[in-house]
């Protein structure tokens, strides 16, 4: 997608956090563009609130298709909004600490709460609970998709909620925060509302911006990333260089400037750059979650071809331990599970496999 529609879609993003007359479609650009930009950062339905205050108007039948979008994403906020009041509240009869994570937070910051669409609801709590929280949420009429793998529990009710409850915020893929989140609940303001906690404001603003960064990283974040801090940042003034420090032991403190820097650019109107031009490319081309020739490029990048194919093959024990909890009190059976990966790995996400080959071959080709 050519840069100029994602600087008109930044420009209908900024009037709706305005609250301004959007400027009209230029020259050169269809609201087609424009919509698959938006769909493509999970911002679409933000953007309509600016595009239904246009003169010029997309025709249909993409005018309806637009504002279905948005009409959806409404009804999806209010159905997250009274299942995260019901989890929360369940959680706290049960004397269960947790703390609400990213959109579960942020969504109330901006002008409307559905303007900040979540896949799932994300939330927090200790790990050696996981066992009760899975019983509550099964009398809730979820069913568990996942459990005691990776670094969260998944949960499913139909027909569209999606819940992921975390026991730490960050596995092997952002490695690098883990230390400074590893006790999440000393980071927190008391305890209000029952056993619900909150980070404090500057943490807050840290772990959005490492989790951000951690998918930057694997292969890209998106507009909505940078929106997220903006909005933040208006409706909590924070002293970013404290936040900026707080990350200062992973290694990412200068990351986290380019990402603050670089929300300003596009939501506060400050001064860019080469650097930061560099970039927006990035951020552009890869949607809500980044690309797979993005991850791929960076980790052959980072660590070179050879040591991205046998990782392929033999993951980490740290990766491993997420994916077959019993290899913590039985670790001498890495081997055995390196093997049965092998010979299941290829039946299990073979598209994503396919396409990590693909993406290899076309970095070979470079």
């Amino acid at each position: 997608m050519e840069i100029k529609a994602f600087d008109y879609l930044l420009a209908l993003l900024r009037s709706v956090l305005n609250d301004e007359k959007p400027p009209e479609l230029p020259e050169g650009l269809s609201f087609g563009e424009i919509f698959g930009a938006a769909k493509a950062h999970s911002v679409a339905n933000t953007a309509f609130y600016a595009v239904e205050r246009l003169e010029r108007k997309p025709e249909e039948p993409l005018l309806s298709e637009w504002e279905q979008l948005r009409d959806k994403a409404i009804v999806k906020d209010i159905n997250q909004l009274a299942e995260l009041e019901l989890i929360s509240g369940a959680l706290s009869e049960k004397n269960i600490r947790h703390i609400p994570l990213k959109g579960s937070v942020l969504k109330w910051l901006y002008p409307q709460s559905d303007m900040r669409t979540m896949s799932d609801i994300d939330m927090l709590v200790d790990g050696e609970n996981a066992a009760a929280v899975r019983d509550i949420m099964r009398g809730l009429g979820y069913t568990c998709e996942h459990f005691g793998y990776d670094i969260h529990d998944i949960y499913y009710k139909q027909p569209i909620m999606n819940v992921e409850i975390h026991r730490e915020l960050f596995g092997e893929e952002g490695q690098q925060f883990g230390e400074i989140f590893a006790s999440p609940f000393s980071l927190c303001a008391e305890c209000y509302e029952g056993m619900r906690a909150d980070f404090t404001d500057e943490y807050f603003l840290a772990y959005v911006i490492a989790h951000a960064i951690k998918h930057y990283g694997e292969g890209g974040t998106g507009i909505r990333s940078f929106m997220d801090i903006a909005v933040y940042l208006r409706a909590k003034p924070t002293d970013t260089e404290r936040v900026c420090g707080i990350l200062e032991p992973s290694g990412c403190a200068d990351t986290a400037r380019d990402f603050i820097r670089l929300s300003q650019i596009w939501f506060e109107g400050a001064e860019s750059g080469e650097r930061y031009d560099k970039m927006a490319d990035y951020v552009f081309s890869g949607g809500t979650y980044g690309t797979i020739q993005n991850a791929v490029e960076n980790k052959v990048r980072s660590g070179g071809r050879v040591k991205y194919l046998f990782r392929l093959v033999f993951p980490t024990f740290r990766h491993m331990k997420q994916h077959y909890p019993f290899l913590k009190k039985a670790p001498v059976l890495l081997p055995l599970c390196w093997l049965v990966r092998l010979f299941t790995k290829p039946f299990i996400n073979h598209e994503q496999n396919a396409a990590k080959l693909r993406a290899l071959t076309k970095n070979d080709r470079k």
